[in-house]
């Protein structure tokens, strides 16, 4: 038999049509959250641990799963493929196809998830301005003052008075310390997203993701850019971050 025979013509056809109901069922499951995760974002607080849970779980359900299946039909398709008198050709060109489907739906995943999390930074960042008071008077603790504070501080700090030159240490709310982890690293990775993508196949791409993720959180971070900034001359000089 040969790879134009009808047996082996009809196996290449069912088995497209297998992976047309992959993806069918990826985008199914996907399109499902859509409002409770609508429901999840708008309630939101000053934390994202359910975001996480839920894309961990998300993830497994589409991602994990569904390239299992995958896998798993592949295995009997390609038994039946040389049975029917496929060529080796062939059946590495069918295989192939699965391989690209779960390439994608790792992908879109990511592209999903990237763009969950950014939405929900956004809206605790839109939660913390409303309950943080920027015009807060903030008095020294020995003369009263007024102290000159940047209310979004995300380390404590030492603020010397220029009236009596007493040192007043300065504790920013405990919101806006955790907006470094839950707001500011998610847009930071919206930010160097396409790098990202980019250095998955292309590993100079990752020196570029690495300039714009920590470019993002320098800027935002003002109080923490040396420590970002050395971060950084990490990633960029030493090959283990680089090469892989």
């Amino acid at each position: 038999m040969s790879d134009s025979s009808p047996a082996v013509q009809e196996l290449v056809t069912r088995w497209n049509g297998f992976l047309k109901k992959i993806e069918a069922r990826y985008y199914e499951v996907l399109q499902q959250t859509e409002a409770p995760l609508d429901n999840v974002i708008a309630n939101l607080q000053y934390d994202t641990i359910i975001i996480h849970n839920i894309c961990n779980g998300l993830k497994n359900q589409t991602v994990t799963q569904l390239s299992e299946k995958a896998d798993q039909a592949g295995s009997k398709f390609e038994k039946e493929m040389r049975a029917a008198g496929a060529s080796s050709g062939l059946v590495y060109q069918e295989r192939g196809k699965t391989h690209v489907l779960k390439n994608w739906m790792d992908v879109d995943y990511l592209k999903f998830e990237n763009k969950l999390f950014a939405r929900a930074a956004k809206k605790i960042l839109e939660n913390v301005k409303s309950h943080i008071d920027e015009k807060k008077l903030h008095r020294c603790t020995q003369c009263a003052a007024d102290l000159k504070i940047n209310v979004f501080s995300f380390m404590a700090v030492n603020i010397k008075c220029e009236s009596c030159g007493s040192v007043n240490t300065y504790q920013p709310d405990d919101r806006v310390r955790a907006l470094e982890h839950y707001v500011i690293v998610p847009l930071a990775e919206e930010c160097a997203f396409e790098e990202k993508l980019k250095a998955r196949t292309d590993k100079g791409a990752m020196k570029e993701y690495y300039k714009k993720y920590y470019g993002y959180l320098i800027q935002n971070i003002p109080d923490k850019a040396k420590y970002y900034e050395r971060d950084l001359h990490e990633r960029l000089t030493n090959p283990m971050f680089t090469n892989f």
